[in-house]
């Protein structure tokens, strides 16, 4: 028998069921809403909030596509949709839904925005992580490449020569030699593209040669003839084993240098007195010009009589920026 209940009354009691956790009931409760009124854009975001708690993320992102068709200023809409994108391992689209959502939240002075900049900073996080494997796997796959066309020019050369000749040894060490310089050289030329040192480390390891005790460069696609035997701790040799290239933990910013309206490293920050947060000059200053005087964060009345420069963030901000030049693209 159909429900002789309004679509409005199916949503408070989808409400009352949310309160108690039944979230089962509560989605029952909100989608009979939306047969009843599907142009209400609150039912449809009511159902996503009960998706996201049960982790149904591609049900979030269904509603809420429908609620910010609805309602192209929803803030909990694209927040919501955002979570779920971030939820699936795709940063850079929650980035965008959840700044759209802070733009609005800050638009509507919504008492939301603290709960967004929380997820906001991380989803940033993620998306530059994201950008970062990119580019570690991007260069050591160069780097891979272009060691292995090293060991096979010197693999030639290797067979080119005559093992029966009385200077064959000494032609085999300096092509040896020649082999470490230009993996060497290489290791520097991956270094300069801006990836950590641990990106091409585990292709150096110490070998005892004789007295010496020096670092050679072994790429992965080391030839046996050039590649000595390693000794054990009893003296024994034991095969070589190719190294596995390990990438380094991503870069990243602490948050307490990021300004909390651009989530951008921040060049100028200046202190608000209401709250003690933190902000760029610049971006405070464009907020209040939108006839916003109020923390964006705390959400207390502000002006800009009530901020002071922040000297020692200042510092500590360009102190990161000048041991971490990567981070001007952050």
């Amino acid at each position: 028998m159909a429900s002789t209940m309004t679509a409005e009354q199916h949503k408070l009691r989808g409400n009352d069921f949310f309160k108690v956790k039944d979230l089962d009931q509560a989605i029952h409760e909100y989608s009979t809403a939306i047969v009843k009124d599907p142009k209400v854009a609150v039912y449809y975001q009511n159902r996503a909030n009960c998706y996201l708690k049960l982790e149904k993320y591609s049900n979030v992102i269904s509603d809420c596509e429908r609620v910010v068709e609805l309602d192209k200023k929803s803030v909990k809409g694209y927040y919501f949709m955002g979570k779920a994108q971030l939820e699936l391992g795709q940063p850079s689209e929650a980035y965008s839904l959840l700044k759209k959502s802070y733009e609005l939240a800050l638009e509507q002075r919504s008492a939301f925005t603290k709960e967004i900049v929380a997820i906001i900073s991380e989803a940033k996080k993620q998306r530059w992580i994201e950008k970062e494997r990119r580019t570690i796997a991007q260069v050591s796959d160069t780097y891979r490449y272009l060691s292995g066309l090293i060991e096979q020019d010197i693999q030639r050369q290797v067979e080119a020569l005559d093992r029966n000749s009385m200077d064959y040894q000494d032609a085999l060490a300096d092509l040896r030699a020649e082999r470490e310089e230009k993996l060497r050289q290489l290791e520097t030329m991956t270094q300069r593209a801006g990836i950590a040192d641990e990106n091409v480390r585990p292709y150096v390891e110490n070998r005892n040669n004789g007295n010496n005790n020096r670092n050679g460069v072994i790429s992965p696609e080391a030839s046996p003839e050039l590649t000595r035997a390693t000794q054990n701790t009893n003296g024994q040799e034991e095969p070589y084993k190719k190294p596995i290239l390990v990438p380094p933990a991503p870069r990243e910013v602490p948050d307490f240098l990021l300004d909390k309206i651009t989530f951008e490293l921040m060049h100028d920050p200046v202190l608000s007195i209401k709250s003690g947060i933190s902000y760029e000059r610049s971006t405070l200053l464009e907020h209040f010009s939108y006839g916003r005087m109020f923390d964006p964060v705390a959400q207390v009345p502000m002006t800009e009589r009530d901020v002071l420069p922040n000297r020692a963030l200042k510092e500590a901000c360009e102190d990161f920026l000048a041991k971490n030049g990567w981070a001007v693209d952050y």
